[in-house]
């Protein structure tokens, strides 16, 4: 039954649709993961619980550095992802084997005390960090140790392409951990991190939304940001002081919706269907934008200027607001950039920028959620373009290698096109017609390596339709 599942197309539909190449990639992944897992651990398979483990990627349609200030994104949720598969430990070692041996793998021992790490294997990382906050979360709410696991995955998502792959392993991670705990399955801790995600301020009961799910993604965003949530206790996180958006959309995706969210705490406004007929394509440019201490400092620069926008505006109307959401809710989304840019530029030109940008990105995004429900197509593709020249004009994000991307999209005929993501490197998504998304993609592939040949082995162009959020199901091996 279990070999039925993993090699037959069912899985795979459920969680990416009915796209024939799709469905036969992700089949080939998986079932490289099961065999590996065989391998590794031949005397588990049939003596302990597998859990099948699915974690895809993001595109961020809208909302560039707009979420940590509160305010709004539009998500898809992608076709990339990890696959694992985990069981429970029958030693005292945790291991996650990537399926990808050049990768080798991550080896901790897990007990009363903090984890201990034996073997660092690429993305040792994140595997400590969920490990550390996991056990030590756990036994501050009076739960029993963490116990250890055996794992195999396998992702396919680029690192450093700006659709979510740190956030999609922090949470691959998690429920390598959580599942074969029991953790998703017990009461006690569903209501931990539901008692908490009321305390963090996420409001319940949204329409079409899990509150379990939507707590769960806020305190998955707390483990990468290292933050507090609620009475759970943050640490060091991973290194970038972002919002919430990539784990929402990874948690909470929906097999072809899209994603409009507001943050700080989550809130999830609007799903809305994917145009019929229309394909999203993205373009990973190659150029990396990987969190090392340049990147992270540039991305954080971005984050500080918001916050120095938000203390110059509390000081020129006297109020003590804590997010630059907060601003200008008196007049209506057409004339709040200007007005935040009029009452800053006196204080600093820079910070000025900042703030218009949050503000256009917010009435773009406003426009284009109703160009989509409404299926004009030729007015999101304007918006997006207009989004990405204040990107590159305002947060000086666009490097040279997606602004060509973007150019050469609409040049080939797209909607439009736009850099997405953190940005000084990554990613670029188009919008083209379905039947012709093939030749497109042939035609943008060989305009951009003509361009920049050095990224011939490292660009990747894929379809991108609207996919499901993380999914875990138990089975026996």
């Amino acid at each position: 039954m279990f070999e039925e599942r993993i090699r037959g197309d069912d899985l795979y539909k459920k969680l990416f649709g009915s796209d024939e190449r799709v469905v036969r990639e992700k089949r080939e992944m998986f079932v490289r993961v099961y065999e590996l897992f065989k391998e590794k651990f031949p005397h588990l398979v049939k003596k302990k619980t597998l859990y099948i483990i699915s974690v895809p990627n993001r595109v961020e349609l809208l909302g560039k550095h707009t979420d940590y200030q509160g305010g709004e994104t539009f998500l898809l949720t992608g076709p990339k992802n990890f696959f694992a598969l985990s069981a429970l430990s029958d030693d005292e070692a945790s291991e996650l084997v990537n399926a990808d041996l050049s990768f080798g793998k991550t080896v901790l021992r897990i007990g009363q005390g903090e984890p201990e790490i034996l073997e660092e294997g690429v993305g040792a990382q994140f595997t400590m960090t969920v490990a550390k906050r996991l056990s030590v979360n756990l036994r501050d709410a009076g739960f029993g140790p963490l116990k250890n696991v055996k794992s195999v995955f396998a992702g396919d998502i680029p690192f450093g392409g700006g659709t979510s792959g740190s956030s999609a392993k922090l949470i691959t991670d998690f429920f390598i951990f959580a599942c074969p705990n029991g953790l998703l399955e017990d009461r006690r801790f569903l209501s931990l991190v539901l008692e908490n995600g009321k305390d963090a301020g996420i409001k319940m009961n949204q329409k079409g939304v899990s509150d379990f799910s939507l707590a769960l993604s806020m305190y998955l965003a707390h483990f990468e940001n290292g933050l507090d949530f609620g009475l759970l206790k943050g640490d060091r996180g991973v290194g970038t002081f972002g919002g919430s958006e990539d784990h929402t959309a990874i948690v909470l995706g929906q097999k072809g919706k899209l994603l409009y969210c507001r943050y700080c705490p989550t809130e999830v406004l609007d799903s809305v269907a994917a145009a019929d007929g229309i394909e999203i394509v993205t373009a990973y440019s190659g150029k990396v934008a990987e969190k090392t201490k340049t990147a992270m400092r540039e991305y954080n620069r971005l984050s500080g200027r918001a916050s120095l926008c938000v203390e110059a505006l509390n000081r020129v109307y006297s109020n003590s607001k804590r997010l630059l959401r907060e601003f200008y809710s008196d007049i209506g989304s057409e004339r709040r950039a200007d007005r935040a840019f009029g009452d800053l530029a006196g204080v600093d030109e820079d910070i000025a920028e900042r703030a218009y940008q949050f503000f256009r990105e917010e009435q773009i995004m406003e426009r284009a959620v109703v160009s989509v429900r409404n299926r004009n197509i030729a007015e999101y593709g304007r918006l997006i373009n207009e989004s990405h020249e204040l990107s590159k004009l305002y947060l000086k994000n666009i490097v040279e290698e997606v602004d060509f991307l973007k150019e050469s999209a609409n040049r080939l005929g797209a909607y439009g096109a736009t850099g997405f993501g953190a940005g000084f490197g990554g990613s670029c998504y188009a919008v083209v017609d379905r039947p012709g998304a093939d030749g497109f993609i042939q035609k943008w592939r060989e305009q951009y390596l003509k361009r920049f040949p050095q990224y011939d082995r490292k660009a990747r162009f894929d379809r991108y339709p609207a996919s499901s959020g993380a999914y875990w199901e138990a089975a026996d091996g």
